[in-house]
């Protein structure tokens, strides 16, 4: 028994180690080819939220992730970094699935209830037939993600700096990253500060649950994509800056109440399981 202690405690001071500014560079370096891309080739219609080639970075997290393992000698903890981003067994305790379930379709309707009470719920949206493709597609691209900024940066960071930063650097660096392929699809400049505010807060939100439910990058991935699924339901997301305000002021006043109820550590209060 105290060999086992022994090992899970050497293995949590190999994550808490880990180098983490070598991992953002190395996303930012994996990712300047598809942001090249994107300027000269033109995403296929119907594509959705009108997204650029150079979304395909999603995969660059992970990539980086990889090679940072296994540059460390650590290849082999690749499957267990896969494993908390697939398994949901690894969310503990159980009842943290109630708020990851929850929160992203409580802000999506709250912005919809807004802007039918404004008159500007009339636009255009994705299609729902289509919603079922789209859920498995945002789940791939969110593990793609999340194996990265959750399953391979936050613990050291957090180790180091504490929860609440560590959210609210990942998550400025994570909407910073999203820029020039935002501009690559045409968003404007005011569309993408409001999105930017929401973004950073999503961010403090999935650390939160991450925290909370045992480390598991489950619910960062579920999060994630729901997050996709909720832009796409949301009228004109994309071409107009009301729906964007709206969650990103929503997504930050939840980040927020969060912060204060739970403390920077955003683990002062849990739910029982």
């Amino acid at each position: 028994m105290r060999s086992r202690v022994e090992e899970a405690e050497r293995a949590d001071v190999a994550v808490t180690s880990r180098p983490v500014l070598p991992f953002f560079v190395l996303v930012v370096l994996l990712s300047v080819p598809l942001w090249v891309l994107g300027l000269f080739v033109e995403s296929p219609e119907g594509t959705p939220m009108d997204l650029p080639v150079s979304a395909l970075m999603f995969a660059c997290p992970f990539l980086a992730a990889w090679i940072m393992l296994w540059r460390q000698g650590s290849a082999g903890e690749i499957r267990h970094l896969l494993r908390r981003a697939v398994d949901p067994r690894t969310v503990r305790p159980r009842t943290w699935y109630f708020p990851t379930f929850l929160t992203i379709p409580v802000i999506v309707a709250a912005v919809d209830w807004c802007l039918r009470l404004t008159g500007s719920a009339d636009g255009e949206r994705g299609s729902i037939a289509a919603l079922p493709l789209l859920l498995v597609l945002f789940l791939v691209s969110a593990v793609g993600e999340e194996t990265g900024w959750m399953g391979y940066a936050v613990e050291p960071m957090r180790a180091r700096w504490g929860a609440l930063v560590a959210g609210l650097f990942i998550g400025a660096f994570w909407a910073i990253w999203h820029v020039l392929p935002l501009v690559q699809a045409d968003r404007s400049f005011v569309w993408i500060a409001w999105w930017f505010l929401g973004t950073v807060a999503l961010r403090v939100l999935i650390v939160w649950l991450y925290v909370n439910a045992g480390r598991s990058v489950v619910v960062a991935v579920i999060v994630h994509a729901f997050v996709n699924v909720g832009m796409v339901l949301l009228p004109d997301y994309t071409t107009h800056v009301a729906p964007v305000a709206l969650f990103g002021c929503l997504s930050a006043l939840s980040a927020l109440v969060v912060t204060v109820l739970w403390g920077p550590t955003l683990a002062r209060f849990r739910l029982r399981s």
